[in-house]
């Protein structure tokens, strides 16, 4: 997804001449192709919406105005910026159009030709206050730069989520406001990874019972399947490999299996029977009574994660479900359902490889002894 910066042009990108519509006359403002060149490095696309009354008052015609921006475009090329788009009203202000800003006309003409949204426009820069007003409106952040009028405008009160001198002095803040923003966002990750752990010691029964149904089906020949979809197909590859190949200790091999690791298996039964059989079909060729499947789904409904677990239990496979907040269909149809004390998708997903690799512990140190 592109992010958007949407862009005033005088006094904010060139500087205010005037009605200009001489081409010549176009000077970008100090810090412009600076600033711009670090945006677009940063991932930004520029777009330009501006209000050139100039052209309802009769001042210029939109082909004069067009030779402008062609000129700025060119200046802008040499310091390898593209703005995607400029989009104008030529409205006096006395008519009431719905394109004046700050009204939001230029931006649906914009989103529509360049094909992006509201939540994709990360700020709106501009040097007056109907540029910030147009950003409230999108709830959008905003920048007031003090080329143009802005210096005035800042004097009046007007005030932008951020306030910068020009255009460079604007990509510096972005990137600070972006790394300030990616740390706090880390920050909360791991606080609320650090509660779902502390929440987990609810479950040290169930991690005991898990590991016990494991073993024993191990300890009398059977094997252990592991399913999930998606990051619980990575999951369950995981535990399986730690099993079948060595967690911690050098010991004989341990036989367990995932059921997502065939992709012949997978297509042909996906394509011939449909995908919710893809894992209990595969379950009905190899597994025997005796053997365990350990079912991974976040949500505990996964269609396909079900059907597993109930043609264990047709077939005397004994179940244990690594699911999240109140387990879903799965919390009734496993024998036995592990559910990690949160609603977080992420929070719960962490917690299934910690639990993972923590029943590979037991089951190693209880059969490798």
């Amino acid at each position: 997804m592109k992010r958007w910066i949407i862009l005033d042009r005088d006094g904010t990108i060139i500087k205010d001449k005037n009605y200009l519509h001489d081409p010549n006359g176009a000077e970008l403002t100090e810090g412009a192709a600076d600033g711009l060149r670090m945006l677009a490095g940063m991932g930004y696309s520029f777009v330009v919406l501006t209000n050139q009354s100039g052209i309802g008052r009769g001042y210029f015609t939109e082909d004069e105005m067009n030779a402008v921006h062609l000129r700025v475009d060119e200046m802008l090329a040499c310091s390898g910026v593209r703005v995607s788009g400029w989009f104008h009203c030529p409205h006096r202000p006395d008519e009431g159009c719905s394109c004046r800003k700050p009204e939001l006309g230029l931006v649906r003409r914009a989103q529509e030709e360049l094909g992006f949204s509201d939540a994709d426009v990360a700020f709106v820069m501009g040097d007056k206050k109907s540029d910030l007003e147009m950003a409230e409106a999108l709830g959008a952040p905003s920048v007031l730069l003090m080329t143009g009028y802005g210096a005035e405008e800042y004097a009046k009160g007007a005030r932008g989520t951020l306030n910068c001198g020009n255009l460079r002095d604007a990509a510096k803040a972005i990137a600070e406001f972006e790394d300030g923003a990616a740390r706090a966002s880390f920050s909360r990750d791991l606080r609320e990874h650090a509660e779902v752990v502390s929440a987990m010691r609810s479950l040290e029964a169930q991690a005991g019972a898990a590991a016990s149904v494991i073993i024993s089906s191990l300890r009398g020949g059977g094997r252990l399947f592991v399913c999930g979809n998606g990051g619980s197909a990575a999951d369950a590859q995981h535990i399986a490999a730690e099993l079948s190949g060595r967690y911690l200790a050098e010991r004989e091999p341990l036989d367990a299996a995932a059921l997502s690791c065939n992709s012949s298996a997978l297509t042909a039964i996906g394509n011939d029977y449909g995908f919710d059989k893809i894992f209990s079909r595969q379950l009905e060729a190899h597994g025997r009574a005796g053997d365990a499947l350990l079912a991974i789904s976040t949500s505990g409904n996964s269609a396909n994660v079900l059907e597993a677990v109930r043609a264990a239990k047709k077939m005397g496979i004994r179940t244990i479900a690594l699911t999240g907040g109140d387990g879903g269909a799965l919390a009734r149809e496993a024998g036995l359902c592990v559910c990690v004390p949160s609603s977080a998708t992420p929070r719960i997903q962490e917690m299934h490889i910690l639990f993972g690799h923590a029943l590979c512990g037991i089951v190693e140190k209880t059969l490798c002894r």
